[in-house]
Formats: C-alpha cells, sequence, structure tokens
C-alpha cells in the first residue's frame, strides 16, 4: 500500500512537472515574442530570453524530480522548439527563434547545439548531482548577459586565439557580462543548494571564470553551436569541486 502510494505521488510529480515545462516554454516564448515586437530588436533578442528562460527553467525540474526531472524537462521543451520549427511561424517558438533569419529555422540547423546542451546538462547531472544546477545557471546567465551586452553597447572588438579559426568577433563589454552573468547564476544556484553567501559567492565565481574559459575554448576548438555542453559542465565540475 505505502509503495503503491509512493508510486503514485512520483508518476502525479513527473505529470505536473511534464505540463509545467510545456505551459513554461509557451509563456516564455510569448513574453519573449512582446519584447521583441515591443522593442523592435531583430539582432536575435527573442533567442536570448528563451536561452535564459529555458536553462533557468531547468533549475527547479533538477532539485525537484533529480536527474530524470531534467530528463523529462528537456525532452518537453526540445519537443516544443522542434514542434515549432517544423510548423512554421504561427507557433510561438518558431517565431520567436525565426527572427535571426530564415536559415535558422531550418532544424538541422538546432540539431547540434539542442544535443551539445541535452549533452552537457545530462552529463553534469550524472557527475555531480544537484550541482549541475550551477551549469545550468552559469550557461544561460552568463551567454544570455554577453550576447545582449555585447549587441547594445559593445565597443572593443577582439579576436580571441581560441576563436580565429572561425571568425568570430566578441567585444570587452560582452565578455565582461558573460563574466559578470555568470558569476551571479552562480552564486544564486549555490544559495538554492543551501551553500551560506560567502562561500557561494567565492564558488560563483569560480564557476563564472570557468564559464569564460570554457566558452573561449569551445567556440575555437568545438565549434559555436557546441559550446552549451563545455559552458555547463565545467562550472558544475568546477562547484563541486570547491564545496563537494
Amino acid at each position: 500500500m505505502v509503495q503503491d502510494e509512493l508510486l503514485n505521488d512520483l508518476l502525479l510529480s513527473y505529470l505536473l512537472l511534464g505540463v509545467g515545462s510545456s505551459v513554461f516554454c509557451i509563456l516564455l516564448a510569448f513574453v519573449a515574442q512582446q519584447v521583441v515586437g515591443k522593442t523592435g530588436a531583430s539582432w536575435g533578442l527573442g533567442p536570448k530570453l528563451l536561452h535564459v528562460g529555458i536553462f533557468s527553467g531547468a533549475v527547479p525540474a533538477q532539485l525537484w524530480l533529480g536527474f530524470w526531472g531534467v530528463c523529462l524537462y528537456g525532452t518537453v521543451i526540445v519537443a516544443c522548439v522542434f514542434l515549432g520549427q517544423l510548423r512554421g511561424e504561427s507557433v510561438l517558438v518558431s517565431s520567436v527563434l525565426g527572427r535571426e533569419g530564415a536559415e535558422s529555422r531550418k532544424v538541422n540547423r538546432l540539431l547540434v547545439p539542442v544535443a551539445a546542451t541535452a549533452a552537457g546538462g545530462l552529463s553534469a547531472a550524472l557527475m555531480v548531482g544537484s550541482f549541475a544546477a550551477v551549469g545550468y545557471l552559469v550557461c544561460g546567465w552568463g551567454d544570455g548577459s554577453g550576447k545582449v551586452v555585447g549587441r547594445l553597447i559593445g565597443r572593443r572588438h577582439y579576436c580571441s586565439p581560441f576563436s580565429r579559426a572561425s571568425g568570430s568577433e566578441k567585444t570587452l563589454e560582452g565578455s565582461i557580462a558573460v563574466l559578470v552573468g555568470g558569476f551571479l547564476g552562480g552564486w544564486a544556484a549555490l544559495g538554492l543548494l543551501g551553500t551560506p553567501p560567502l562561500p557561494a559567492a567565492g564558488a560563483g565565481l569560480a564557476a563564472g571564470l570557468a564559464a569564460g574559459l570554457a566558452g573561449a575554448l569551445a567556440e575555437g576548438l568545438s565549434g559555436r553551436r557546441t559550446e552549451n555542453f563545455w559552458v555547463q559542465l565545467i562550472p558544475s565540475l568546477t562547484a563541486w569541486w570547491i564545496l563537494g
């Protein structure tokens, strides 16, 4: 009887997470679409808002149901994105992602980054458990901040030794934003894990630095669309090594 009740509670939890993830994705895409529509930004603001929101949403899934919770959350999000892409501009997710141009709407351009993101998140969850939440927020907040700040106020352009082969140019302002956003994301995640503020700040800064290094290495050595793997995994391992 007790086992049956526990099983029913677990199934109910997974059902609620699946439905909640679907609703969350639709609402997030709607908000991103409204923000882009009101600001008139056509340089990828919508996808970056989705990026920040989707990575942030992985944290409660991890803390609530652990590895399998993240698997379910990620499956629902990937399904929403690909269904949106296949059905066209009428779907909110596709409408937001499509603002970067017709080429970005092709499904095959999503396969590599989605696979890299999934592999990075699941690898972190398997290796360090709840510390994977650090990687989710460092990657989500750091990369999202860097993109927006670099586009809006980036003036000091440079090309790192690791990104010359891909021809990718960065800005000093954007890189600083990646560090700050990564630090805040790592700090917030460790706070949710119950780490006291001062140790969490130190580990958050270390995770943010690791994210910046991981992003530079991944962009040059693994290609731009695979960097989400390393920028999740390395900060998670760093925080676990410092505090685990």
